[in-house]
């Protein structure tokens, strides 16, 4: 194109190119945007739009090149400032965003842009407060729903679930039909525990657009609370169908295939091998790694989790932590932890080095842990929620270990470890169900370090008191399937005086307690024997001085629920399968010294704890000493699990070390 030519079609090539880019043809949007350039290098908007393609495209840096080159073009110019600030924010560039967005307000205070970008932001800083002053300032330039709906959100990260739901309220009253606040109020509903009021949202999002695959996803997890897991499932897959490569939604799928009685290990093994297929496999590294070969050097060990908080993943990994050896390893925590909290704090001291990596995209985790030169790296939460496995599918260390939070493969070639324990997975049982290579600790996977606030141990078993026996399970209940149900109700039968004593989430909804009833009733379960507690955090260790023996569900077993019960002095019996979640019971009982509790088929199941309610005297033998017995063991012995987990560690490194010399 000449001068001549460019000068008289100029707006029409410009909007040919944009029509371009609203039609999803990016490359072809780029070329002529590149062809118009030459023609005319200082104009704004061309620079600005460039930029906004070349971003697509994948190319960050040259569209911060042609940002720039716009602002200095037209420092006036508020568009660029703008999407400049949001490229940086969407990079993980946090403070050069707000640097931009500084600027920005300098010139044009008054913008509802400006204000609400600045306000995303200071969000993903965790600046809370500061966010929540420049959406309130950009509702006040300028009301709209999705103003409310960013303020809602911060007040869900400040838990001010009051505030949030007002905002999202507010939203939905100037739009009905915005379907992030009804998302968003939904999830905030669904955290509640107000399970059917959060359905009603969903429902409503999914009335408005049929094919929102983030509704779908909320869906498929408030059934999984609430143990429909059939719809849950199908829930997730039709999200998936709309969305087959968002990884959100392939995590939830796969944790909620876990629970479920009706798929297979073979099942699970596939649809992981199908996430990391589909989604992670190929963003795996092809550079080789600058690490020093030395198998006995110092080595500086990663660890990534969703949960250093108040959480039971916690328990686990502080004494972990604090047991480390620092002359032979130096420790790194990868936060992105969404709620940091007082326990947060407490995890912080423990670690060398804290990086908080709540909100910065996978791509710039990835590059921060190999800026770190990080030798080994674990990630604590597999495909559970706040995970960075999109962070590991990009390979940053040179060895990368799935450990705690998940029981499961994660399907990922970029995994290279899974750990896990001799008794929980003996060698030739399941090495077919993981992607990753099998390393077996020589007692238990993990190590339990109770609350300092829990009750004292009652000194004698409950049925003494009430005269009759009282079963419980404090699992989360989406555990406690329907075959589980029909054993507890033959448990039930042949126990004709006992109870049964259940913590749920959610019942203390009177619609949700209903359907509850219903469902136990329907399964023979004798109602005027059942009692029904609602979950919460006060009653974790509580209940436990009511029960006299614990009923671990199957196929998913408790784990820490199970470390909590024998902590608590109660025996457990549980029943064996034949992958690690099936199996999680094998290994606290053996590693507790009570064997003779773990059972290998439903009909023994129902006969060990049936047999184990009638004798009275061995009830006792079992219950007396068990609390003192547990913090003996391996189950708490946090110094032997700390070498233990280190010579792992080790090990993985002297087989990578080979590994680079052949």
């Amino acid at each position: 194109m000449t001068q001549q030519q460019v000068k008289g079609d100029f707006p029409t090539l410009m909007n040919m190119a944009a029509d371009l880019v609203q039609s999803g043809q990016i490359d072809a949007a780029y070329s002529l945007y590149s062809q118009l350039l030459p023609h005319a290098p200082n104009n704004v908007s061309l620079l600005s739009n460039i930029a906004y393609v070349a971003f697509v495209r994948g190319r960050v840096d040259e569209s911060i090149d042609f940002y720039r080159r716009a602002i200095a073009a037209d420092p006036t110019f508020i568009d660029a400032y703008r999407n400049y600030g949001v490229v940086l924010q969407k990079t993980g560039r946090l403070r050069e965003a707000e640097e931009q967005f500084t600027a920005a307000l300098k010139v044009n205070p008054n913008s509802y842009e400006l204000n609400n970008g600045m306000g995303g932001v200071l969000r993903d800083m965790r600046r809370f407060d500061a966010a929540l002053e420049y959406y309130s300032r950009a509702v006040t330039i300028k009301p709209t729903a999705d103003g409310y709906m960013h303020i809602g959100y911060v007040c869900q990260l400040k838990n001010m679930p009051a505030e949030a739901g007002g905002a999202y309220e507010t939203a939905l009253e100037m739009d009905p039909r915005h379907v992030g606040a009804m998302n968003n109020l939904g999830t905030l509903y669904s955290d509640a525990h107000h399970f059917f009021k959060a359905m009603e949202l969903f429902e409503r999002t999914l009335a408005v657009d049929p094919n929102n695959a983030m509704a779908l996803n909320n869906l498929g997890r408030l059934y999984k609370a609430t143990g429909d897991m059939p719809k849950a499932l199908e829930s997730y897959r039709r999200a998936m169908t709309l969305q087959p490569k968002r990884a959100a939604v392939h995590h939830n799928y796969l944790f909620a295939m876990v629970y479920a009685a009706e798929i297979s290990p073979e099942e699970l093994m596939t649809a992981s091998c199908d996430f990391g297929r589909l989604v992670a496999d190929p963003l795996m590294r092809k550079e080789p790694f600058d690490r020093v070969i030395d198998p006995d050097r110092r080595l500086r060990i990663g660890y990534v989790s969703g949960d250093f908080r108040w959480h039971s993943a916690s328990y686990f990994i502080e004494p972990l932590i604090r047991h480390h050896d620092r002359e032979h390893f130096e420790i790194y925590a990868y936060s992105s932890t969404g709620k940091p909290d007082h326990v947060t704090e407490r995890l912080k001291q423990e670690f060398d080095h804290w990086r908080d990596v709540f909100s910065l995209p996978d791509e710039t985790i990835a590059k921060m842990i190999d800026s770190d030169k990080i030798d080994i790296l674990i990630d604590c939460s597999g495909h559970t929620e706040g995970n960075c496995l999109m962070a590991f599918a990009r390979k940053p260390a040179p060895v990368q270990v799935e450990w705690l939070g998940y029981p499961a493969t994660t399907g990922m070639k970029a995994m290279d470890y899974r750990i896990t324990d001799i008794h929980a997975e003996p060698p030739g049982m399941t090495e077919q169900f993981n992607v990753e290579k099998l390393w077996r600790l020589p007692d238990i996977f993990c190590c339990y370090n109770g609350s300092a606030q829990k009750p004292k141990v009652i000194d004698h078993p409950p049925f003494e008191d009430n005269g009759y026996i009282t079963f419980g399970c404090f699992n989360n209940f989406s555990k406690v399937t329907d075959e589980v149900l029909d054993t507890w109700a033959e448990v039930m039968r042949q126990v004709p005086d006992a109870r049964l004593l259940l913590e749920v989430a959610g019942i203390g909804d009177e619609r949700y307690r209903r359907q509850m009833e219903e469902r136990l009733a329907a399964h023979g379960l004798p109602m005027d024997r059942i009692i029904l507690e609602l979950r919460r955090p006060e009653n974790q260790y509580v209940l436990y001085n009511r029960i006299d023996i614990a009923i671990d569900p199957f196929p998913c077993n408790g784990g820490t629920t199970s470390m909590d019960t024998m902590w608590m002095g109660v025996p457990m019996v549980t029943l064996a399968g034949r992958h690690f979640v099936s199996r999680m019971g094998v290994s606290i009982l053996t590693n507790a010294g009570l064997p003779q509790l773990i059972t290998h088929t439903q009909e023994e199941y129902i006969e060990k704890i049936v047999s184990l309610a009638h004798d009275r005297d061995e009830l006792r033998r079992l219950r007396t000493g068990l609390h003192e017995k547990v913090e003996a063991s391996p189950l708490m012995d946090q110094k032997a699990f700390a070498r233990s987990m280190e010579a792992a560690y080790r090990g993985m490194w002297h087989e990578w070390c080979e590994q680079q010399k052949a």
